[in-house]
């Protein structure tokens, strides 16, 4: 789906990330890479490869964009480095040609000469002349720019008849903040509650859509 925001057309992926064109730049919001490998080593059962789907998810759209830049906004890599970091790395190395930004987050552990070795920019936000990029919805934007940001992990809650009810993973616009969906297929939802003005964009099996 294609919105404009700030002069600049962006397309709303089903794969919970958005691209912006004209700059050739992906920007992805909690992925949570390891987060299996992290609970196993808590005592935590879940099968080994649960995350395998990521990584081909990430490569399936570096490849079909044919992006030049990555944002990755937080929560990249779930905690300090463990067995999931070599495939990680190898998914980097696939694609040389791509420079790689990590809006760092609560959850990026993994020391930056690590990350740099891999070539990864590291920064606490960045900021052009149309949008600011965080991790954590930002308390004040400047004027005239929209923040994009992750952390949240947002998700609506649709309705149909016999009592049913379905959260869905979405886009969430509330005035001067953009809320991405977590990418990570291991990571909960945040059921928003909209006000009068909110924009929400759900990720269907058909694609993404806005919801009235």
């Amino acid at each position: 789906m294609i919105i404009e925001l700030n002069t600049r057309r962006l397309e709303l992926l089903s794969e919970k990330a958005v691209y912006d064109s004209t700059q050739q730049l992906l920007i992805i919001a909690d992925v949570h890479l390891g987060k299996a490998a992290h609970f196993r080593k808590e005592g935590i059962a879940l099968p080994a490869g649960v995350q395998g789907k990521d990584y081909e998810r990430l490569a399936r759209l570096f490849e079909a964009k044919q992006a030049r830049k990555v944002y990755f906004l937080g929560d990249l890599f779930h905690s300090s480095i463990n067995s999931d970091w070599h495939a990680f790395c190898a998914l980097v190395r696939d694609f040389p040609s791509v420079s790689f930004t990590l809006v760092r987050g609560n959850h990026d552990l993994i020391d930056e000469s690590l990350l740099a070795a891999l070539c990864i920019r590291v920064e606490s936000t960045i900021a052009d002349e149309q949008f600011v990029f965080s991790h954590h919805p930002l308390s004040a934007v400047p004027l005239g720019k929209i923040n994009f940001c992750g952390h949240v992990h947002p998700g609506i809650q649709l309705s149909g008849g016999s009592r049913q009810s379905l959260t869905l993973p979405c886009f969430y616009r509330l005035k001067q903040t953009f809320i991405l969906p977590a990418f990570g297929s291991l990571t909960g939802l945040y059921r928003v509650q909209r006000s009068k003005g909110d924009e929400v964009y759900g990720i269907l099996p058909g694609g993404v859509r806005r919801l009235p």
